[in-house]
């Protein structure tokens, strides 16, 4: 009976190990390992801009073929030519000569971007503005002074002029002035407004000026702005630019008859005269103010306008040169000059 006592506990020991073990073992699997997961992976190409902004074609020449092949621009030296500069690569203009290779500005392409269009002025490297300018010969009456060798009498000398190196103006010659160098005026031209010779023309549209040009071209391209995928090809015209100096402009007669206007042609031979510039053999001179004496016109390189990039040719009367193309002292500007830019930018 007392060994019976005895087992008891160790009984109750192998019992209670038993129920920890069981314990333990689901205690354990309670912290089994969870998972989830998630993945993705993508992939994307630049986005496609390859627009072609273009300005191309030359407005002038340094040589015009003759008036058979159309007085247009070829390349300088070649053979039968009207107009050639004197030093290739040169660009001039005169009576006849024209542009048929017109400058193009256009653009092309199919953008995944919204862009905007900008056509606005050349600039330089330092920013400074490419000023756009017209050749003109500004309103007064002009002619020229050519020494005269020949015979006079004391009725006739007062058809002559006479220099005055002091007042640097010419005057007419009194029966005093026997013993000077006498001059006479020749090619005499009164320009009542400005004369620009240069006819432009953008498309088949007319235009007088550089100005007026470049208006009508920034109206195609100029804050137009395009959703993704537009073919802007399809969207703006082509601009074409071109130009003529006309050789005779004609007026009408009464009774309706046509012939070459002969004032026309006398501002063209100023303006000829003028581009040689300060010469031994002539001097071209602008009746004054008091419709009696003659400045003779002087010439100069001068910035286009205050600030510009470009400086042009320009003829003046005075002492003092000017700065720039638009002072007051300025009766005609000998250098035409255009630019544009064309700037596409995606926008925001």
């Amino acid at each position: 009976m007392n060994a019976k006592k005895k087992n008891i506990p160790m009984r109750a020991a192998g019992a209670l190990f038993i129920g920890v073990m069981l314990t333990s073992s689901i205690v354990s699997g309670s912290f089994a390992k969870y998972v989830t997961q998630s993945s993705s992976s993508d992939t994307a190409r630049v986005a496609k801009f390859g627009v072609v902004a273009a300005v191309s074609g030359d407005l002038f020449g340094d040589s015009y073929v003759n008036v058979e092949g159309g007085n247009t621009v070829q390349t300088w030296g070649q053979n039968k030519e009207t107009v050639s500069a004197d030093v290739k690569g040169t660009s001039v203009v005169a009576p006849g000569t024209k542009s048929e290779n017109p400058m193009i500005i256009n653009v092309t392409g199919k953008p995944e971007v919204s862009t905007k269009l900008t056509l606005d002025n050349c600039t330089d490297a330092d920013g400074k503005t490419v000023v756009d300018t017209d050749i003109k010969l500004g309103a007064g009456q002009y002619g020229v002074m050519v020494e005269y060798k020949g015979d006079f009498t004391a009725d006739t000398i007062g058809s002559y002029y006479v220099y005055d190196a002091e007042t640097q103006k010419y005057t007419a010659a009194a029966e005093t002035d026997t013993d000077k160098t006498l001059y006479q005026l020749k090619d005499t031209s009164k320009v009542d407004a400005d004369y620009l010779p240069l006819v432009w023309k953008v498309g088949d549209a007319e235009k007088t000026t550089v100005a007026d040009v470049k208006a009508a071209v920034v109206s195609e391209f100029n804050a137009k702005t395009f959703e993704p995928n537009t073919d802007l090809s399809g969207q703006i015209s082509s601009q074409k630019i071109a130009w003529e100096w006309k050789f005779e402009v004609e007026k009408e007669l009464e009774g309706g008859s046509k012939v070459a206007d002969a004032a026309v042609d006398a501002k063209d031979t100023i303006l000829g005269d003028m581009i040689v510039g300060a010469n031994t053999d002539y001097a071209v001179v602008k009746l004054n103010a008091d419709n009696e004496s003659y400045d003779p016109v002087n010439y100069a390189d001068v910035a286009a306008a205050a600030g510009s990039a470009n400086t042009v040719k320009v003829a003046y009367t005075g002492n003092t040169a000017p700065t720039a193309a638009n002072d007051d002292s300025v009766c005609a500007v000998l250098t035409v000059t255009f630019g544009a830019r064309l700037t596409v930018t995606q926008v925001d």
